[in-house]
């Protein structure tokens, strides 16, 4: 699905949620260079959901590291695994469905991580992603689609989600501390068409870049000194926790990671 053009946003705190309304400086030209992986990378945290149960409820870090991830859920919530993956082979995980309901009663589930200080990132540059299917009909307006993160918008964090659910475009923020502004790019491209799409954030020194399918679809200024250490808060992936307005997301996820440099 195309959107439109991407957007760059240093936001202040205070305007609810992780929402608001002063543009920041953006790049047209590097939005639309084709990205390149950074070469010295060092892979912190991969879940790849090859070997996970049905229902899920361990994850193994494939990155070596041990990182492993555990299932919280509530009221009913389950993740499934889901088989084969997005390149036709192993396996990704599930998401509850969109509940109609009144809200605390709905299933929530989670995919939580360790704290480690290794994914706290400081000034340093750094990159985060996953795989992603989803359809339209999986978005809502009630709420976020959470993908992955650490870090709420009470404390720092790095985050990638889905909150424009009627594009479907997702977007990466990045935020120093409680109060403090923060920096959101949204993706100038949907990932709502039921089919799998690989979205990534990637943080320099000087500029926040996401990129959907290996192309940067959206980039915008970060100060060099703006630190992102979301110390005491564990990685979840699918939403904020388990419990009732927790930006739950509803579709599906494969290739779950957290690279440094």
């Amino acid at each position: 699905m195309a959107g439109a053009g991407a957007v760059a946003l240093i936001l202040a705190a205070g305007c609810g949620g992780d929402g608001g309304t002063s543009p920041a400086a953006s790049s047209p030209a590097a939005a639309s260079r084709p990205a390149t992986a950074p070469r010295s990378a060092e892979e912190r945290l991969r879940w790849r959901f090859d070997e996970v149960s049905d229902p899920v409820a361990e994850v193994a870090d494939d990155s070596g590291t041990g990182r492993s991830g555990t299932v919280v859920a509530v009221s009913g919530g389950r993740i499934g695994a889901v088989r084969p993956g997005h390149d036709g082979t192993g396996g990704a995980v599930r998401f509850p469905a969109v509940c109609t309901g009144a809200g605390t009663g709905c299933p929530h589930a989670v995919i939580q991580g360790p704290d480690d200080p290794a994914l706290d990132p400081g000034t340093s540059p750094f990159t985060f992603g996953v795989r992603v299917r989803v359809r339209a009909d999986d978005l809502t307006t009630a709420h976020g689609s959470n993908l992955v993160q650490k870090g709420t918008s009470l404390t720092s964090q790095w985050k990638l989600q889905i909150d424009d659910a009627r594009g479907g475009r997702p977007s990466c923020v990045l935020r120093a501390a409680n109060g403090a502004p923060f920096v959101l790019v949204q993706s100038r491209t949907g990932v709502a068409d039921g089919r799998w799409h690989e979205v990534t954030c990637r943080r320099t020194a000087g500029e926040l870049r996401i990129l959907v399918d290996g192309e940067v679809t959206g980039a915008g200024a970060v100060a060099p000194s703006l630190a992102v250490a979301p110390a005491g808060m564990p990685v979840m992936a699918g939403g904020t926790n388990a419990v009732a307005a927790n930006d739950q997301f509803h579709g599906e996820l494969d290739e779950v990671f957290f690279a440094a440099g």
